[in-house]
């Protein structure tokens, strides 16, 4: 008799995904399962079967699992979705290439931002969607291979590109995993994001006028007497916000914050030059407003800079042990003269760097970096005396590609998991890309007739929106609006009931809506005024009530209903849209056929 065992146990209180695996013969393969589902956890669990034996989880933090000697070799599980015990996993097999339960993971997150919220992922119906997604895509893969895409240049030479920059990315992520933020630093950094300040301005028109102001100030005198008799002199006007609000390092600008460092209540600035004119500061008071959010800001900024310090710290090490520099040549190298000339520097071959384990850089190489850095014209660039200024730059880049490549090397880097899973994941996706050109876009044809036809049944979807010309008069009550509105109904002026009647709510009134004499299309109204003006025609009078409380009599002065759109207008996108369309009814043709073709075996249990 065989036996089939099966292991019980509660998954973690994230998410767990059930699985089937075994033999090849069981789970999805054409044979009838008899094993009731596990519950996750939070459900009832079967009762404990005689002879159990209890298996003690760890930090899958899972209770006691027991194993149960039943028909067939079948082991069903409980598998917490983010134990990195179980990344591994596989939930499918398409041909010989494994989707595993961190493939799952990673396509959950594509589609969820809080995919590890629990009743997000409590459906199963959020696993087996993405999961049929991944399989197409390793199908399209497949054959993709087996039509030697992946052999064509451009292909190559895009994989061979992004190869070359997650190698770097690797390894500047391994230098910089264990960096933590500076508290002091990021509490500096919160400090400023978080300090609001009240000011007096002062902007000048000329640089000499506000020096002359500041020094009068620092000399004893009244800023804000100074100030006054500067507008009166029409020198100077205060930078246009009202100054008895608070205004955060943010909204005064990068320039003006700088100034404002470590202003106190005050604090009088230097001459700020602005864009337009010349600035002098009063700082009346400060005040911090705490917020979280701003708080994480200034710790992933602060994070952020140390990293960015520690990759120069770690790449001006690894110049002194793989690098030896040509300073001497670099200098002497004019890319602006008209002799030599550019086309001399790109056949010259001379050494203006060497590192262990490269080619040599040599000047060729840094011409043709700065060629390629001005594809638009290096003419000009040479006429503008631009390239010697970016020589420098262009030799950085060089040398950042090659030095960091040899360090990856030397390190294994691109024998690493994280390396190899980043190019797999790039190369399924140009791969299914390329698939899609070559082999189903070509038989995606869509005549001017197909746009047509789709244009005539879908003609409610091609229709301008139906404009109104608006007015109206606001009342504190619904019985004023009504007698207003039976009035205008009945012959009186509308300019003469606005101008007249009783009970209207006061123009500066917070909220009051301002009819302004110009079309507006219905669909754009608030969908209350909307509803209100239903089948309203032209000089009628209808009621409505605002989120204010205030009640309005609208005037519709003007009505245009909808009309269909010219087909000439919007044949160009009918055809983007009934050939996206129709392109992906053939990609999933072609996902149908390709399930014909491999083999695919699927482990998560559906149920």
């Amino acid at each position: 008799m065989k036996t089939k065992v099966l292991m019980r146990g509660a998954v973690t209180a994230v998410a767990g995904v059930v699985l089937l695996t075994g033999v090849p013969g069981s789970a999805n393969e054409g044979q009838q399962n008899t094993v009731p589902p596990v519950q996750a956890a939070g459900g009832q669990q079967p009762a404990n079967p005689v002879g159990a034996k209890e298996v003690a989880t760890s930090q899958d933090k899972a209770v006691a699992s027991e194993f149960v000697k039943v028909d067939d070799t079948t082991l069903r599980l409980n598998v917490p979705l983010y134990s990195p015990h179980f990344f591994d996993t596989p939930l499918a097999v398409v041909g010989e290439d494994k989707i595993t339960v961190g493939d799952l993971q990673q396509a959950l997150m594509a589609v969820h931002e809080k995919v590890k919220d629990e009743h997000v992922v409590s459906s199963k119906k959020i696993f087996m969607e993405p999961l049929q997604r991944l399989i197409n895509i390793r199908l399209v893969v497949q054959e993709a291979k087996g039509m030697e895409l992946d052999k064509l240049a451009e292909v190559k030479e895009d994989l061979d590109k992004y190869a070359e920059q997650q190698l770097r990315q690797v390894l500047f992520q391994d230098r910089v995993k264990d960096i933590k933020p500076d508290e002091k630093r990021v509490e500096k950094e919160y400090r400023q994001a978080i300090k609001e300040m009240k000011m007096k301005t002062a902007l000048f028109k000329k640089e000499a006028d506000a020096k002359k102001f500041l020094q009068d100030v620092k000399a004893g005198k009244k800023f804000e007497d100074l100030r006054e008799k500067a507008f009166n002199e029409a020198k100077a006007e205060p930078v246009g916000r009202n100054e008895e609000l608070f205004a955060t390092n943010e909204a005064v600008g990068p320039v003006i914050s700088e100034a404002l460092v470590d202003a106190k209540p005050g604090t009088l600035t230097p001459v700020i030059e602005i864009t337009n004119g010349y600035l002098v500061i009063k700082v009346e008071d400060v005040r911090y407003v705490e917020s979280p959010e701003k708080k994480e800001i200034a710790k992933n900024k602060v994070l952020a800079q140390q990293r960015l310090e520690s990759l120069k710290g770690y790449k001006a090490d690894l110049l002194k042990q793989y690098a030896k520099e040509n300073t001497k040549l670099i200098k002497s190298l004019d890319f602006d003269a008209p002799k030599p000339g550019f086309d001399h520097y790109l056949k010259d071959k001379r050494v203006v760097m060497t590192i262990k384990g490269e080619k040599p850089i040599t000047v060729a190489d840094l011409a043709e970096t700065l060629q390629m850095k001005f594809f638009h014209g290096i003419e000009n660039a040479i006429k503008e005396k631009k390239l010697n200024r970016e020589k420098l730059l262009a030799l950085d880049e060089l040398e950042s590609v090659r030095l960091f490549r040899r360090v990856s090397l030397d390190k294994g880097l691109d024998k690493s998991e994280e390396y190899l899973k980043r190019i797999q994941a790039y190369q399924d996706k140009v791969l299914f890309t390329t698939f899609v050109e070559k082999a189903v876009k070509p038989e995606v044809s869509i005549t001017l007739k197909d746009a047509k036809d789709y244009y005539q049944a879908h003609l409610a979807d091609y229709q301008t929106p139906a404009m109104i010309l608006l007015d109206g008069i606001a009342f504190t009550n619904k019985q004023l609006a009504q007698s207003a509105a039976d009035k205008l109904r009945s012959g009186v002026d509308f300019g003469w009931m606005k101008s007249n009647a009783e009970g209207q709510i006061p123009k500066e009134a917070r909220g009051l809506l301002v009819f302004e004499d110009q079309m507006l299309a219905v669909p754009g109204l608030p969908e209350p005024m909307q509803k209100v003006l239903t089948g309203a025609r032209k000089d009628d009078y209808k009621l409505y009530e605002s989120p204010e409380g205030y009640v309005y009599v609208i005037y519709v002065k003007e009505f245009t209903p909808p009309a269909a759109q010219d087909f000439e207008l919007v044949k160009n996108a009918i055809g983007e849209k009934i050939s996206y369309e129709h392109l992906n009814q053939q990609i999933e043709k072609w996902f149908a056929k390709l399930r014909e073709a491999y083999p695919v075996k699927i482990y998560l249990d559906p149920k």
